[in-house]
């Protein structure tokens, strides 16, 4: 089986990725390979809403590109799902978006869990986000920021990690809390260590969708023509 990871950051270097696809092999079946790439045209990194209308795309021709190759899963490597519907009607291969993947599984673990983002600025458009999910709705109970420029938040991840599990146990404290969720995929894989300081249990994107787009996979699991029909191109793009 092959898992092809799109990350929303055109300027991703290749160490970068090439990082990601070790760290995330530990999230599927030994008999899966993960690949890692990101878009070739658009925004540097995705930030705001902007940046993601000029990102979505080359998500589609990377996925439909993907398929061609013979991927058998398609993961979008953002909190957002930056393009996830264009990208199921242009598919047929399974689509896993982090956040819908992450909330799905809250649901099942968490009474009541906190997502937890890189900067206040981003805060407003997390939580709306976030709340055209009826999981979020009934069980989200805040959106908190670190503050911390995302750039650093791999530099030193000690100092990261620190800062959540602080953020954490404020939000244990005053909205008692079980779960977090991790709103930026700069956070992965800081998840075990997070939870050797916290009460809390740590829901990381990153390793949930490609876990998840595994699952879809082995079960034969596809979003449905009836909710995503098959684009047509009636609109004579250039995909």
């Amino acid at each position: 089986m092959r898992i092809k990871v799109i990350m929303t950051d055109k300027a991703t270097s290749r160490q970068t990725m090439d990082e990601r696809e070790i760290m995330l092999q530990q999230a599927v079946s030994s008999d899966v390979a993960i690949s890692v790439d990101c878009i070739k045209v658009g925004p540097d990194e995705l930030d705001n809403n902007t940046d993601e209308a000029f990102c979505v795309e080359e998500m589609v021709r990377e996925s439909i590109k993907a398929q061609a190759e013979g991927y058998d899963a398609i993961v979008i490597y953002c909190f957002s799902d930056a393009a996830i519907d264009a990208i199921r009607e242009n598919v047929e291969i399974p689509v896993i978006g982090p956040r819908r993947a992450s909330l799905a599984l809250a649901d099942t673990m968490c009474d009541r869990f906190m997502v937890i983002t890189t900067s206040t600025e981003c805060v407003r458009d997390t939580y709306r986000r976030l709340k055209a999910h009826a999981i979020a709705r009934e069980k989200l109970t805040s959106v908190r920021p670190l503050n911390i420029d995302i750039g650093n938040v791999r530099k030193d991840p000690q100092a990261t990690i620190d800062s959540i599990v602080a953020v954490c146990k404020k939000a244990v404290e005053e909205e008692y809390i079980d779960g977090v969720i991790f709103g930026c995929l700069s956070f992965a894989s800081y998840g075990p260590e997070v939870e050797k300081q916290a009460p809390v249990k740590v829901l990381d994107p990153a390793f949930i969708a490609c876990a998840y787009a595994e699952m879809c996979v082995r079960l034969g699991m596809n979003h449905s023509r009836l909710a995503w029909p098959k684009f047509t191109n009636i609109s004579n793009l250039t995909l």
